[in-house]
């Protein structure tokens, strides 16, 4: 919501552009800020801009309009209103992140147990709730935080902590040879503070501690220069601090993540991992008034363990809703005799599967989606010639790729869509990627979806630690919470991205026989319509060719 070009310019991460923002706005330095402030100081009241704004709801786009039409900070004027309005509608991060929280319930000028918090899509506050909780560091901010200790006359050993960390990761990215590998936090540590030349781990403490206060220093340094602010020493101490707080704590893991780039470049950070997300989801739904999570995927008694509202000392209750969906309008089949194991991924795998995506094709009307379990399932089916299967249809082939930008990606899902009016087109796709999940294709967007493969995660280090500590916190149901729902989740997300109004028509197809053995983890509202039909040839089409021609046209 920002309209400052200085900030803009520089394209920093969320953290990084408070503290910009906060430098700016002490050295005046922010026109919109200041007019705001000053306009409030004098005539304006933010109870007389309400008036003028909040005559119905209002979303971020008309704060934005109205706030550059006066010349004011849309982002600062947006927490101001928060005082006069009774719904807010704002990212899960407001009230789960709990850094941010505290900024919110203050502008709301209310306690969390005077609001009723409404969790839509509350399947995603799993994932959130663990990053939010998770810390990492590279060579690149490393590199960075140096620049900082050594123009500012750092301590020795605060240089030389950096200088041995940056040492460290450079040779981990030349030798490993996997992606992620485990860490031993205190030998870790043990060694660190030995090069560095520290007595003990209390030493250590005390220096990043001291690291923490110097970060302070240099803030207050550049601001009093009017430099923009970015707080790479702060960051590195923020991360040690969090190390030292979690060292033996059975809920975090500790490792090495190495990730090759599209141009082949290698890019290493060291991470600390949240496995459980009830440190964080807790505190909320326990102090909040009331809470309602709302989802059409997620089941409620994984959701209701790995959420904590068991241990909130309320009562919770669940509602499972009928479909509202007409029967007539889905047809769901699972195709038996393919299995996208790994030991199964082969060009005769591939090969059956574009068989079955061909039929799917000719049998639908408009547009298909094809979410694939992982992008070596789309690189397989991409081998096996499906470009050439949707050309014999007049079809357009649109790839996802997880390297274009959103804005790239946005076009491209918008061609997708359009093409629903004319002969149709292919969207080829992974479950969990942000055009399964994110993205809605009511009416002719998308008409079919195949779902290739059963998408499992691959079993990390951190995958492994989790189904773990599941293990033991919720009695050896680990390989369930932390391997199979996740997959499913992201199978069921897939699922439902044509089926999105209550006239929609759409045929749903699992090309994994997997799915017959995890039928009741599906959807409900999906799983009452599937039907399991044979590996044969002309079988999809069978099924599908009186679906799509029975008052379709």
């Amino acid at each position: 919501m920002c309209l400052n070009k200085t900030l803009l310019q520089l394209k920093l991460s969320p953290h990084d552009s408070i503290s910009v923002c906060r430098d700016l706005r002490k050295n005046k330095n922010c026109k919109y800020y200041s007019k705001l402030m000053k306009d409030l100081g004098k005539t304006e009241d933010i109870s007389i801009i309400a008036k003028k704004l909040l005559i119905e709801p209002c979303d971020a786009d008309e704060i934005i309009s109205f706030a550059g039409g006066a010349g004011y900070c849309p982002y600062f004027l947006s927490k101001l209103l928060l005082e006069k309005v009774g719904i807010v509608i704002c990212s899960y991060h407001w009230l789960f992140n709990p850094d941010i929280k505290e900024i919110f319930l203050k502008f709301i000028n209310k306690d969390l147990f005077n609001c009723i918090l409404i969790n839509d899509e509350c399947h995603n506050i799993l994932s959130m709730a663990t990053q939010v909780n998770s810390e990492r560091i590279s060579p690149f901010i490393l590199k960075l935080a140096l620049k900082d200790l050594e123009l500012y006359n750092a301590d020795r050993d605060m240089i030389n902590l950096i200088r041995i960390l940056i040492a460290h990761l450079e040779n981990k990215k030349t030798n490993l040879n996997v992606e992620e590998r485990e860490l031993n936090p205190e030998i870790l540590v043990k060694n660190l503070y030995e090069k560095i030349g520290l007595k003990d781990l209390n030493s250590f403490k005390i220096l990043i501690k001291e690291l923490k206060e110097f970060s302070s220093y240099v803030a207050e340094i550049k601001s009093s220069q009017g430099l923009v602010q970015r707080d790479y020493i702060g960051s590195i101490a923020k991360y040690w601090l969090k190390w030292l707080e979690v060292l033996d704590n059975e809920r975090f893991f500790f490792c090495y993540n190495l990730r090759t780039t599209r141009e082949g470049n290698k890019n290493i950070s060291m991470e600390i991992v949240a496995l459980d997300p009830r440190e964080i989801t807790v505190p909320v739904f326990k102090n909040a008034f009331s809470t309602l999570s709302l989802s059409g995927t997620v089941n409620p008694y994984v959701y209701t363990n790995l959420m904590g509202l068991n241990e909130t000392g309320k009562t919770s209750k669940v509602i499972v809703s009928p479909s509202p969906f007409p029967k007539n309008n889905i047809k769901a089949l699972i195709i038996e005799n393919i299995n996208t194991k790994k030991v199964n991924r082969g060009a005769q795998t591939y090969k059956k599967m574009v068989n079955k995506i061909e039929e799917v094709i000719y049998c639908t009307p408009g547009n298909v989606g094809i979410f694939c379990a992982s992008y070596n399932v789309l690189k397989g089916l991409l081998t096996q010639d499906i470009e050439q299967i949707v050309q014999k249809y007049n079809k357009k082939l649109y790839i996802e790729d997880s390297n274009i930008s959103a804005a790239e990606n946005a076009i491209m899902i918008e061609n997708f869509k359009s093409e629903g009016k004319n002969n149709g087109a292919v969207l080829l796709g992974v479950c969990g990627g942000r055009n399964s999940e994110g993205e809605d294709y009511p009416a002719e967007f998308m008409n079919s979806v195949v779902i290739a493969g059963f998408p499992y995660h691959v079993p990390t280090p951190r995958v492994n630690a989790k189904i773990k500590y599941y293990d033991k916190v919720f009695r050896n149901r680990g390989w369930e919470f932390a391997y199979l729902y996740p997959a499913i989740e992201r199978a069921n997300q897939a699922a439902g991205r044509p089926i999105r109004k209550l006239d929609d028509k759409g045929a749903i197809i699992f090309l994994d026989n997997r799915f017959k053995d995890k039928m009741k983890w599906i959807s409900s509202w999906l799983r009452d319509e599937i039907e399991v039909i044979p590996d044969k040839k002309g079988a999809i089409t069978q099924q599908l060719f009186p679906f799509w021609n029975e008052g379709y046209f």
